[in-house]
């Protein structure tokens, strides 16, 4: 492991020369394994209203064909780190498991490669993320993720504390390397203000004439990893209210199984 205050200068260093230069994070990326090792890496970019952008792929191919496409066509709806963002998370460097609700870990989301692009087909191939979150002038929310697959074991908390360290950096560098790609775009209208409604947009339309609001609500935290008695305290309702909206649900959509509700939400917001 090199000396750290070394490496904070060096990332620093690359931060400030290579900040309008797509290799930025690829050049900051040998730095940061020296201190903590990390096998697979991706950067994205999400706006307050559109879809996110893939800014920096380190992905090394794990991922099926279509499932960045896929994740960016509206799967990233259920990734707990973009949710948090939207929430307002604080700037910093965070583990996944402290992001995500209860039960995410067992959800069709997490152990999907079809729409989660850092897992592959081999089960338990994503063995923790760390991901340091900014936020640009603009509201875009900005993560950069460093994973570990399998055959390794997760962050100790040295290795991560270790890490900390360079957030203010990695996080400063990110927010000057987007603003530089926006200076550069025209500008043809402005951005809406980001609100809960938009960020839920897609479950008020996922079977909206056969499901109730209250019904939709359940489905959004069902499918973003939470138990029954987490979506019950979010909701303010009785865990027992909850299973029976679940029910209700798999009824009316002719389903048996949150697989299958998983499957179904999937469909319609990629083809939308």
């Amino acid at each position: 492991m090199v000396n750290q205050i070394d490496a904070l200068v060096e990332v620093a260093t690359l931060a400030i020369s290579r900040i309008d230069e797509i290799t930025l994070f690829s050049e900051i990326e040998p730095i940061l394994r020296s201190v903590s090792f990390f096998d697979i890496s991706v950067a994205f970019s999400y706006p307050r209203s559109g879809k996110p952008e893939v800014l920096y792929d380190g992905l090394k191919g794990i991922s099926l064909p279509n499932a960045m496409s896929d994740y960016l066509a509206g799967g990233y709806l259920l990734d707990a780190v973009y949710v948090a963002c939207r929430q307002g998370l604080a700037d910093g460097l965070y583990r996944l498991s402290t992001l995500a609700p209860d039960a995410f870990f067992e959800s069709d989301y997490f152990l999907s490669p079809l729409v989660h692009p850092c897992i592959s087909m081999e089960s338990g191939s994503l063995v923790e993320e760390i991901a340091f979150c900014t936020h640009a002038p603009d509201g875009t929310a900005l993560v950069y993720s460093l994973m570990r697959s399998k055959g390794t074991k997760v962050f100790s908390d040295k290795e991560f504390s270790a890490l900390k360290p360079f957030s203010p950096i990695i996080n400063a560098a990110m927010i000057r390397y987007w603003q530089n790609r926006i200076d550069k775009k025209v500008q043809e209208c402005s951005t809406p203000d980001f609100n809960s409604e938009a960020l839920n947009l897609s479950f008020r339309n996922f079977e909206r004439e056969r499901l109730s609001p209250r019904e939709q609500d359940v489905v959004a935290l069902l499918l973003r990893g939470h138990s029954s008695l987490s979506a019950a305290k979010n909701l303010g309702i009785a865990e027992g209210t909850v299973k029976i909206h679940r029910k209700n649900i798999y009824a009316k959509l002719g389903i048996s199984s949150q697989s299958m509700l998983f499957s179904r939400f999937i469909t319609s917001i990629i083809k939308h």
